[in-house]
C-alpha cells in the first residue's frame, strides 16, 4: 500500500523500443542533484557521526507524523516517537537504515525529536554510540549501541535531564541536545531553548546551557552552566575544532537593531537574519569567555526554499567539513504545506585557526567521492540510491530495508557504480511479479539487462547482460526501472550484484553440491566447473557447497 503522500506522475519520455512504450514517473529532484538526500522520506533536525569510512546521519521522523495524521494537519511534532538513520560513503548515494523506535525502547517518553550523536572506542575494544534526543520540551533522553545502526537500548529508563535536574536555573524549554567529545576525552552536552525565560530578554533569552557528561556518558559531572547566546531559540549543536568548543544554534525570527546595538559582543557582525544558524566559540566552557562568531547558515528561505525553522549540524567527514540541515523542499514538491521537512547536505567552509564557518544551501549538494561509490561486483543494497521515483523504503524483519511500493513506471538510480571486474550477468534479489530493466545513463535505448521475475518470496534472479561491461568502467547513472508490475504481488527489491560469469555459470555454481566422498573434507575447494582446486585458488570458488569470491 502506498504511503500517505500525493505522488504526482509526470510524462517524461517514451523509450525507443516498442516494448518500452511505458512512461516513467518523474523524480522530485533531478538526477544530478544530491539534495534532499532521501527523496522518499520526510525527516529533519540532522546530526551525524563518522564510522568506518561512512557518514551516518540521524534525524526526526517527520514522515511518522504525516502518515499518522493522513496529511490532514500541520506538523505538530506531537506524534513523532521515532528517529531515522541513513548513511553514505560517496556523498551521493545514500543508504536508508530504517527507523529507531524510541517509544518502544523508552516507554516513558511522549515524543522523540532532534537527536545528537557521538561515538568513542571503549575498554571492551568496541566503538560505542551515544544518541541524545528531546522528549517533547521537557527533557533529554539517551540511547546507546555498539553499532551506528543499532540495536539501541535505553540505559537509564528515564530522562538524563528534566525539570527536576538541579542547577538548570530559569529555562523555558529543555530541548535539542548537542554533544561532542574534546581532545582530552571529556564529553560535553548543550541543551535548551524557547522564548525568553523569566529573567531573560529578546536579545538574551537566557535558555542555552552546557554541562560536562560523566565518564559513562549517561550521567552529569559538574554544574550546568549558561551560554550567553544572543537571540538563542533552539537547534543546539556542539563541535570541538582546533582547540575550540563551537556552539551553534538557531536564532529567533526577528532581530531588533536597537537591541543588537546594545550587545557588547556583536563585534563587526550584523544583526542576524530571521531564524538563521548562529555560532559562538570558547577555549574553556567553565572558565573561558564565549565569543560570538556570527551567522554560519542563513534560513532556507534565503536560498529560495520555503521559509521554516532551521536546524543544522556541522560535521567533519574525512578531511572536509559539511553542513547538514533540513528544508521544506520535499513537501513543496509533494504539494502539501504543513512544515514537513527533508534532510540535505552541502560542503561547509571552516577557516582555521580562528574557526570561522560559512555554509549555504542548494539542490546540487557536495561533489561525489568517486572512489567510494558502490562496487558492482559486491552485494549492493537496493535502498542505496541517489534518486528514485514512486518508491518507498521499508524495514523488514528478515531482509532489513527493502525498496517497496513499486508500480509500473517506478525506478531507482545509483550514481557512479564501479565495475572492478568484467561483468557478464546480474543477480537481482526480488519478490513479486513484473519486469525490471536496467539502463545506463538514461532510461531509453537498449537496456543492460531485462529481468523478468515472478517470485512469491524473495528470490535471486540472474540474467545475462546485453553486453560485457569491462573492468574499470564507472557509470554515472544506473537505473532500475519497473514495467508490467502486478500490483497485487507487492513487489520488493532487496539487492543486486553484477557477476563476472554468465547467468548459466552462476546458476551452475549455485547448484554445485559436495558428494558424499568429499563431505568429510570441510576445506575442499572447487572451481565453477566442479573441478577440485588448491585451497589458495582465486576468483569464484565453491567450499562446503557454498559459492565464495576469493581475491
Amino acid at each position: 500500500m502506498r504511503r500517505i503522500i500525493p505522488f504526482i506522475t509526470f510524462m517524461v519520455m517514451a523509450c525507443s523500443q516498442p516494448v518500452m512504450s511505458q512512461t516513467m514517473n518523474k523524480a522530485y529532484k533531478v538526477n544530478s542533484a544530491v539534495n534532499p538526500v532521501l527523496p522518499y522520506n520526510l525527516c529533519a533536525d540532522p546530526t551525524a557521526v563518522e564510522y568506518n569510512g561512512r557518514l551516518y546521519v540521524y534525524g526526526t521522523n517527520d514522515q511518522q507524523e504525516l502518515n499518522t495524521t493522513g496529511n490532514k494537519t500541520k506538523n505538530t511534532y506531537g506524534k513523532i516517537t521515532q528517529l531515522v538513520c541513513m548513511s553514505t560513503a560517496d556523498m551521493v548515494n545514500w543508504t536508508f537504515h530504517g527507523i529507531i523506535k524510541v517509544k518502544s525502547l523508552s516507554p516513558w517518553i511522549a515524543t522523540s525529536w532532534a537527536p545528537s550523536v557521538v561515538s568513542r572506542e571503549e575498554e571492551d575494544g568496541k566503538t560505542h554510540f551515544y544518541l541524545y534526543y528531546t522528549n517533547t520540551a521537557s527533557g533529554i533522553g539517551v540511547l546507546t549501541a555498539t553499532s551506528p545502526t543499532g540495536p539501541w537500548r535505553d540505559p537509564l529508563g528515564k530522562a538524563l535531564i528534566d525539570w527536576t535536574t538541579p542547577g538548570r536555573g530559569n529555562q523555558s524549554n529543555i530541548i535539542d541536545p548537542g554533544v561532542c567529545i574534546d581532545d582530552n576525552g571529556q564529553a560535553w552536552l548543550t541543551f535548551g531553548g524557547g522564548d525568553p525565560n523569566k529573567t531573560g530578554t529578546k536579545l538574551m533569552p537566557g535558555n542555552a546551557r552546557i554541562v560536562k557528561l560523566g565518564k559513562d556518558m549517561i550521567s552529569l559531572d559538574g554544574s550546568i552552566l549558561p551560554i550567553p547566546a544572543p537571540f538563542h531559540f533552539e537547534a543546539n549543536e556542539l563541535n570541538y575544532i582546533n582547540g575550540k568548543y563551537v556552539f551553534s544554534y538557531s536564532g529567533g525570527w526577528s532581530c531588533n537593531s536597537a537591541d543588537w546595538n546594545n550587545y557588547d559582543g556583536r563585534g563587526n557582525y550584523p544583526c542576524p537574519g530571521n531564524c538563521s544558524i548562529l555560532a559562538m566559540t570558547t577555549d574553556d566552557p567553565v572558565n573561558g569567555t564565549w565569543e560570538y562568531k556570527g551567522e554560519i547558515l542563513k534560513n532556507p528561505g534565503t536560498f529560495g526554499y520555503p521559509w521554516g525553522n532551521n536546524h543544522s549540524h556541522l560535521q567533519k567527514f574525512g578531511n572536509e567539513f559539511y553542513m547538514i540541515y533540513h528544508t521544506q523542499y520535499l513537501e513543496a514538491k509533494y504539494g502539501i504545506s504543513g512544515g514537513y521537512r527533508g534532510i540535505a547536505i552541502n560542503k561547509a567552509n571552516v577557516s582555521l585557526p580562528s574557526v570561522n564557518i560559512t555554509a549555504s544551501m542548494d539542490d546540487a549538494g557536495p561533489a561525489i567521492k568517486a572512489d567510494k561509490c558502490p562496487r558492482a561486483n559486491e552485494l549492493v543494497e537496493a535502498e542505496t540510491m541517489a534518486n528514485c521515483a514512486g518508491v518507498n523504503v521499508i524495514e523488514t524483519t528478515k531482509y532489513g530495508c527493502v525498496v517497496t511500493d513499486i508500480d509500473s513506471g517506478d525506478w531507482t538510480m545509483v550514481r557512479g557504480l564501479i565495475f572492478p571486474e568484467d561483468a557478464r550477468s546480474v543477480t537481482v534479489s526480488i519478490k513479486g511479479k513484473g519486469t525490471m530493466k536496467i539502463f545506463s545513463g538514461r532510461m531509453n535505448g537498449t537496456p543492460l539487462a531485462v529481468v523478468d521475475f515472478d517470485n512469491a518470496t524473495m528470490s535471486d534472479v540472474t540474467v545475462d547482460l546485453s553486453k560485457t561491461i569491462p573492468s574499470g568502467k564507472t557509470y554515472s547513472n544506473i537505473f532500475f526501472a519497473f514495467y508490467d508490475v502486478d500490483e497485487s504481488s507487492a513487489v520488493q527489491f532487496n539487492n543486486y550484484r553484477f557477476n563476472t560469469q554468465t547467468a548459466e555459470e552462476v546458476t551452475a555454481i549455485n547448484n554445485v553440491e559436495l558428494d558424499s566422498s568429499d563431505a568429510k573434507h570441510s576445506n575442499a575447494t572447487y572451481n565453477i566447473s566442479g573441478l577440485k582446486v588448491g585451497a589458495n585458488a582465486k576468483g569464484i570458488v565453491i567450499r562446503n557447497g557454498r559459492k565464495q569470491i576469493v581475491k
